[in-house]
């Protein structure tokens, strides 16, 4: 829903600048059109060639439109980066389905919680523990006591995805954010543990 309404934004604040410049492009009527029509009257007076010399040169005012609605265009369009940067800013924290499958290794999943903020704290998955980091769309996550280490990306709010090694044996892994009434655990397949880690 929230990309939905970003590419609607989107449009409309692209659409609005486009018609912006288009506007500010558009001839400004002459400053001087009702002192035109009053020389046209004066052409027709006996003393028009003494005032027309008496006359001095008016430059025409320039209209500050133009610059008012590209001003107006570069706000819309920077509140539009700003409001898609912080929409798009990952959170890591709280529950996710974990599903990993190591070369060799059936796949497995279970549950792995998240604590502290979007850019670092620690995480739980069965008897397993450890600390976790995010840098954008980057995540990692290290096991406490092993080798074991999880890196990836986020490619939504909501899903991850990436490569792991235990014992140095690759892997690849992805996850799903739980709501709070749809959170479980899989049992671990034959050859690994719970926690994500290659029994030893």
């Amino acid at each position: 829903m929230i990309k939905k309404q970003q590419k609607w934004i989107a449009l409309l604040v692209t659409l609005t600048f486009m018609w912006l410049l288009q506007v500010s492009a558009m001839p400004v009527a002459a400053a001087n059109a009702p002192e035109q029509i009053g020389s046209a009257n004066a052409e027709q007076a006996p003393r028009f060639i003494e005032e027309e010399g008496d006359g001095g040169y008016q430059a025409k005012k320039k209209s500050i439109l133009p610059v008012i609605l590209i001003g107006v265009g570069v706000v819309a369009v920077a509140a539009l980066l700003f409001l898609v940067v912080l929409k798009t800013k990952y959170d890591i924290t709280g529950a996710w389905t974990l599903t990993w499958q190591y070369q060799g290794y059936l796949q497995s999943s279970g549950t792995i919680t998240f604590s502290g903020d979007k850019k670092s704290g620690t995480f739980v998955i069965g008897s397993g523990s450890g600390t976790y980091t995010v840098d954008g769309k980057k995540v990692s996550w290290d096991y406490n006591g092993s080798d074991t280490t999880y890196t990836g990306d986020f490619t939504d709010k909501t899903h991850m995805n990436g490569e792991m090694t235990s014992m140095g044996v690759p892997g690849t892994w992805s996850a799903v954010k739980q709501n709070a009434a749809a959170a479980y655990s899989a049992p671990a397949a034959v050859g690994e543990a719970a926690n994500g880690e290659l029994l030893k």
